[in-house]
């Protein structure tokens, strides 16, 4: 949609002059945007020819308004008739020099032809479009009769008020006859020029702005989420439904102020420890010698810790072991952090472990499910036939002669244990070494429950820092 008007300007007053007094013109379409231009120009200015001679200046009426006819510090909107290609740039050259802020063409003797699109070859100049990147005001065309009816008022309107209206109207309006009358146009148009590429600029902002706002917003909901996730976890921890061994994705150790409060004493006459290989039965759980060195517990001579699951095990031996490879028992394997104890701090890669074992669980739960609902079907089809044979059965079965089974019947052979070191840093690397052995850590391959998720690529730990439930 544009709009052009075209009214009388008392430039030396700063006034317009009435429309039933002088020149005016109005219309609402034919107005095209051949170039956008790089700055920003008012679209109110006074009209004048640029100055230009030889064949380009043939066509145009005597005495038009040049530049210098206008008043100091006025907005300038030339106007010219698209000759050729050379008078065209000509008049482009010119307007530059005088500072214009916008340029007007059309296309001289015709009448009856339609204004032609801002992509029409008729605004051609020979150099592919280069002329309207060089120009940094806009540049606008107007119908034939248009352009050639404003540059016939431009000759009148190029001199004093007394050489345009009478004396009576100059008196009745309070005008003076030395005031310079000058043309007034505004250009009001959408249009974004011949190449289009502003529009297609703005176009594009704005669907990256709303993208980024999508993905920002996106992401700032999956952070509450997740953060909403690290608290749940907290609690469900806190309250003991978690077992945090499987939450470790690196080594999950015991702090040392919770190694401090577990039982510490020195075996004495009091303390009940069985020999090795007494017949008396022993309170269970309770040891004579410590698992980790396979030393006696020597009576008052040495210090031993009792875990919560009541194993005892010399305090030099278990303290490295718990403080730097892992929170479990060497023995049973069962966690010796208290229950509801909470790591110090939880990660989204933590609730992703979480979420990951839990559907683990349930997978297995359905599959365990499925498999007893086959098998009780498959009894129920048997248990008829076995029932009508088992009289028959039992009358002909052969005696079942009974063997007693060997006491160490299908166990390995323990593997030769290595002497301890001499040194006191060496058998505490030993004796380190024996518990982690022990507690199945080095070298013992996990089982579904336990197995770490695939390894990430760096794309994917990037998505994950912006949208953290990817």
């Amino acid at each position: 949609m544009s709009s052009l008007s075209i009214t009388t300007y008392d430039d030396s007053a700063r006034l317009l002059v009435p429309q039933d007094v002088a020149f005016n013109f109005q219309q609402d379409s034919n107005v095209r945007t051949l170039n956008s231009g790089s700055q920003s120009a008012p679209s109110v200015g006074l009209l004048y020819v640029p100055n230009v001679t030889g064949v380009c200046a043939q066509s145009l009426p005597q005495n038009v308004t040049r530049y210098q006819a206008l008043s100091v510090n006025t907005p300038a909107f030339a106007i010219a008739p698209w000759i050729s290609p050379s008078c065209t740039l000509s008049y482009l050259q010119a307007a530059s020099n005088d500072m214009a802020v916008a340029f007007v063409f059309y296309v001289p003797d015709q009448i009856n032809a339609p204004l032609a699109s801002a992509n029409s070859p008729t605004w051609d100049l020979g150099d592919s479009g280069h002329w309207r990147s060089q120009t940094a005001y806009p540049v606008y065309a107007v119908a034939s009769q248009v352009g050639q009816m404003t540059m016939q008022q431009l000759s009148l309107y190029s001199g004093n008020a007394d050489s345009v209206l009478s004396p009576q109207l100059l008196a009745v309006h309070n005008i003076s006859s030395d005031a310079h009358l000058r043309l007034l146009i505004n250009i009001t148009t959408t249009s974004s020029g011949g190449t289009n590429l502003p529009s297609i600029w703005i176009f594009l902002l704005i669907i990256l702005a709303i993208l980024i706002v999508l993905i920002g917003t996106l992401s700032l909901t999956m952070h509450i989420i997740q953060r909403k996730r690290r608290n749940d976890l907290r609690a469900r921890i806190a309250r003991g439904e978690v077992n945090i061994e499987s939450l470790g994705l690196g080594k999950l150790t015991v702090p040392q102020e919770i190694i401090d409060r577990m039982n510490t004493y020195t075996p004495s006459a009091n303390t009940i420890v069985p020999e090795k290989g007494s017949s008396q039965a022993s309170p269970p759980l309770e040891q004579s010698t410590c698992a980790i060195c396979l030393d006696d517990f020597t009576e008052s001579q040495c210090q031993v810790r009792e875990l919560p699951c009541r194993h005892v095990f010399h305090n030099n031996c278990i303290d490295l072991f718990l403080l730097d490879t892992s929170s479990m028992c060497p023995l049973c394997k069962q966690s010796v952090l208290p229950e509801g104890y909470v790591p110090g701090k939880i990660t989204n890669a933590h609730v992703r472990r979480d979420r990951y074992l839990r559907r683990n669980a349930a997978r297995r739960a359905r599959h365990a499910a499925a498999g007893n609902q086959t098998s009780n079907a498959s009894n129920l089809m048997l248990f008829g036939s076995q029932a009508r044979g088992s009289t028959n059965a039992s009358a002909h079965a052969p005696p079942i002669e009974m063997t007693s089974i060997p006491e160490h019947s299908g166990m390995q052979t323990a593997q030769a244990i290595p002497a301890a070191p001499a040194t006191t840093q060496g058998r505490r690397e030993w004796a380190r070494g024996r518990a982690l052995a022990m507690s199945g850590l080095q070298g013992a391959s996990l089982d579904e429950s336990e197995q770490p998720e695939p390894r990430t690529s760096k794309a994917r730990k990037l998505l994950r820092r912006i949208f953290p439930s990817f």
